[in-house]
Formats: structure tokens, sequence, C-alpha cells
């Protein structure tokens, strides 16, 4: 059946479904309807094919009309339904759309909202950020005053123990005497001129024993001895003696004063500051007066402003003139006595805090503060020492050996100078010169031969020949037992009264093979026993530190 052939308005009924169908104009398939062109309807969508010349299928039997009609009619039924359910597909599929809108509508609301939570609390950690860094602000400022306070304190402090100092040095340059300079023909020497309290206790022993000569000379004159010449003469023997007593302890004090008046005169020459001058390091580290001074460094006493407690710094300091290799050397044997030491950590050694760079030439370390003097200015003050005080010390600078020893470290410079006294603690210092033993050896070559305090330094450190000697830990046992020596009887085991280059020329310990113990004072047999344990000879018969500790007089708890 043609289309044209359909009433007018069924085929205006089949455009409008086509042109829903094709989603072409309703007036572009009418005027194919007037060309005569066709269509077919089948059972899917995927299966139409347009436009066809023919809807009749060509091949087949010609039908009778009304079996045409039948057939057509069966076509559009099921054409209609075909429109049907495509239009409920279409109208499920743009439910599903609607939803699939409403859903993500719904979901951007929710993002667009949680991003607008963001944002206000964004606002809020900005504001908080910029409330924060005012109270940052507002607190670093406060701390700079307060550290210039406390700065400006310190200094104030230092101040009036430097003008006390003065004070004391004029009073004891007074009482015990001074250096003065005198020349010499064409030389100027530097003499000690006594004091005047010196001065009289001299004059008055000078009389005593013209006295005495007198006396004496009565005596031998009249062959005979009265008895008042006799109470005359032990009188003037009992206070020549009390004299005597006040002179060696003027004698001591004035060894002390020797050496304030050498860090006065260190101060005053000192390379890194000078005398008024507060110096800040690491803006942390403010210096104060000077403690000491060695061959290459100046050891200050400082104040922390951090954490606000006293401290020493120790500057190392290059000399410009120094060679490239030289100053290379030093660098390299400070910054290995920097790396042994913070690794450090026991009660009885100073503990090293901080290392600052304060230029090309220049470094600081920064070292526990020690309110006491050191065991050196004890002796000189007190001569001798009671066993029991003594021991006391002794087993604390055990302690710290025994530790060190623990690490593979010979200290190598263990001297009175080096032990210090903190709040009724010893403290062992100074790792300058110490040395590093390999973990699968008891010894090592000694290649820095000359250095060192002599006194204090066992036979082997003097061996001379082809090779280097051997030394190993026992070294600082050594040390140890000299030093313990000094403290009961007030004088060296061995060279005492001779200088470092006369020991060294005249090879004095190494011709110390055996100890001697004076007659006075009288020291236990234990005592004896450890101390000829410790400066035995023979390195390999030699106290080690575990012999040391565990000896049946270190035991004891008298």
């Amino acid at each position: 059946m043609q289309i044209n052939q359909l009433p007018s308005n069924c085929k205006d009924r089949l455009a409008d479904l086509e042109a829903r169908i094709l989603k072409k104009p309703k007036v572009e398939i009418l005027e194919a309807f007037q060309r005569g062109d066709s269509f077919e309807v089948f059972s899917s969508q995927k299966e139409r094919k347009l436009p066809t010349k023919q809807l009749s299928l060509q091949g087949t039997p010609r039908k009778s009309s009304s079996d045409q009609t039948l057939f057509r009619q069966l076509q559009i039924t099921q054409f209609t339904k075909n429109m049907q359910r495509n239009k409920n597909y279409n109208n499920n599929n743009f439910d599903l759309n609607v939803d699939e809108l409403q859903n993500a509508e719904q979901t951007l609301k929710e993002k667009l909202n949680a991003i607008a939570i963001q944002d206000i609390r964004i606002k809020e950690l900005e504001a908080r950020v910029t409330e924060l860094n005012q109270e940052l602000q507002e607190q670093k400022e406060q701390q700079f005053k307060s550290e210039n306070a406390i700065k400006q304190f310190v200094i104030e402090v230092d101040q009036f123990e430097r003008m006390q100092l003065i004070m004391e040095i004029e009073r004891n340059k007074e009482k015990l005497g001074e250096y003065s300079y005198q020349r010499e023909k064409t030389q100027i020497q530097e003499v000690w001129v006594d004091g005047k309290e010196i001065k009289q206790i001299k004059e008055k022993v000078k009389l005593i024993e013209n006295q005495k000569e007198e006396i004496e000379n009565k005596k031998k004159q009249f062959q005979f001895q009265s008895s008042s010449q006799y109470l005359k003469y032990v009188l003037l023997s009992k206070e020549q003696q009390l004299l005597q007593e006040q002179l060696s302890r003027l004698e001591n004090e004035r060894q002390i004063f020797i050496k304030q008046l050498r860090r006065q005169y260190d101060e005053e020459h000192a390379r890194f500051k000078k005398i008024n001058e507060y110096r800040t390091i690491g803006e942390r580290y403010v210096l104060l007066q000077l403690l000491g001074r060695g061959g290459f460094s100046e050891v200050y006493k400082g104040y922390d402003l951090k954490e606000l407690k006293y401290v020493a710094c120790k500057i190392h300091q290059l000399n410009p003139d120094w060679s490239v290799n030289s100053k290379s050397n030093y660098v390299k044997h400070a910054t290995r006595e920097y790396k042994v030491h913070r690794e450090l950590l026991h009660p009885n050694i100073v503990k090293l805090y901080d290392s600052v760079e304060i230029d090309m030439n220049t470094f600081c370390t920064v070292l526990e503060y020690c309110d006491g003097c050191d065991l050196s200015i004890y002796i000189k003050r007190y001569k001798q020492f009671q066993e029991k005080e003594a021991k006391l010390i002794i087993q604390q600078i055990l302690n710290a050996i025994k530790y060190i020893h623990q690490s593979n470290i010979i200290h190598y410079d263990i001297k009175p100078q080096n032990i210090l006294f903190h709040q009724n603690e010893i403290k062992l210092s100074d790792f300058g010169l110490c040395k590093v033993v390999d973990n699968d050896k008891s010894k090592m070559e000694l290649t820095s031969q000359g250095v060192g305090t002599y006194w204090y330094l066992p036979p082997e450190c003097f061996y001379t020949g082809d090779q280097p000697p051997n030394i190993s830990n026992k070294v600082d046992i050594w040390s140890l037992g000299v030093i313990f020596y000094e403290m009961l009887y007030g004088m060296k085991p061995f060279g005492q009264g001779y200088s470092q280059e006369t020991i060294l020329k005249e090879k004095i310990i190494l011709k110390s093979e055996c100890v001697n113990f004076p007659t006075k004072p009288i020291i236990s047999n234990e005592c004896k026993d450890f101390i000829k344990g410790c400066l035995n000879y023979s390195q390999a018969e030699r106290f080690d530190v575990v012999q040391a500790c565990n000896h049946q007089y270190m035991q004891q708890r008298k």
C-alpha cells in the first residue's frame, strides 16, 4: 500500500510519528511521502533502515486487498506499540536522568557547603595564625628585652666581681708582694718583691736567729749556760717555729696569688676580647672574665642566655701567620677533641654542650662551668691532704678513668690542673691530648712524643729508639698514682723540683724504677700498696683500671 493512498489524517499522523522517531522536521517527512517514499516498521529500533523505497516485501506472492489491509493494520498496530515502548523507554530514561541530575545537584550542593565551611575554617585559621604571629612577635620582643636585662645584670655582677678581685689583688700585693722589673746591666729582669707582712715575719725570724746565735756564742764563751738563758733560748725557738709556720702559710698564699696575677696579665693581653668588652657568641653565650689561657686557646666564663646558667667558653683561634698545613692540623686536632668529648656523659667528667663557629679562623666550644678551683690550687694551699680525704678524691677520678677506658679512650693528660671541683664533685677536664685505641688492640704507638706534663707521665712515654714507643690506657693509672702520692706527701714522687726540660734531658722518669715513701706523714700500708701498683715501672705489671677499682684498698669503705 502506498503512502499517498492513505487518508490525509493517517498520513499526517504517520508523519508526526516518523518525525519524532527520526528526530527530523515533520515537513521533511511529508515531502518524502509526496515523492512516494515508503517505510517499514521493525521489532526493534536497531533494525530500522530509513528511508526505504517500498514497504512491502518484494518477491512475496501478492495478497488480496483485504489481506493487505489487515497486514497494514497489523503493521500500524505494531508500529504504535513500538512507538509507545520507545516513549516509555524515553520517559524512563528522562526520569532516570532527572534523578541523576537531582543527585548530582545535591552532591554539588554538599560539596559547595563543604567548601564554604572549609573557607570559613581557613579564614579562622588565617586569623589565628595572624594572632599567633603577633603573639610570637611580642614574645620575641619580650624575650629580647629579657635577654638584654639578664645580660646587663650578668655584666654588672661580673664587673662587681672584677672590682672585688682587683681590690683583693691590691691588698695581697701589699701583704704578699708583687713582681717588679729591674735592670741589670743591659738586661731587664722580672723579680719578686716581698710584701709588707712577709717582710715583717722574715725580719722577726732573722732577729730571733740573731738572738739565738748570741746565746750560743755566750754559752761557748763562758762554758756554761744559765737557766734563764736556756729558757729564753727555748722560747725563742718556739716563736721561731710559729713564725716559720706563718711564713710557710703565706708562701702558699703567695703561690696562689701569683697564679691570680698571671691570670690578670693574660686577661689584659687576651687575643680574643678586651677586659671591658662583653661579646655574645652565637646570639646566646655572653663572654665574661678570663678563666685561663693555653697555647692556642682561651677559656672564658660565660653565661647562657637560653638555659640561664653559667658555662665555660673555650675559644680556639688560629694564628693568621700559621701555614695552611699548621692551620689544618690544628683544626683537625680540635675537631677530634670535640668529637671525642661530646660523646662522654659521666658525673665525673666535664660536659661539652655546644660548638659555635665565630669566623673563618675562630670557633668556640661550650663546656660545663665548674664553680670551684682545680686540684693544683688545693695542693698549693694545703700542701698535704688527710689520707681519707685524698682517697675520696682519687675514687671519683678513678670512676672517670674507668668510664673513658671502657670507651677505648686514653686521656693522657691527667694532672691536678685538669681536675676541677664543682659542687662537691670532682670533674675530669681537657681532652686535648686524648688518644683513641682500636677496639681489637690494647696498645698503640705514641706518635706525639714530647707533649703532656712530664711529672705525670710513665716511663714508656720517654722511650727513644727507631720505632715510636707503645703505650696503653695504663698511662692514666700512672698519672693517678702520681696525683695520689702528691696529695698525701705534698710533693711529686719523681722529678720534684726539676723543670720539664731537665726531666727530659736527664731521663729522670726513665731512671725512676721504684717509688719511695717518706716516713711522715704516716700512711696505711694498704694505701702504699695501691700506689705501688699504680706506679709500677713495668707497663705489663702495672694496674689496669679494673685492677685498680677492685683493689682491696679501694673496696674498703673507710
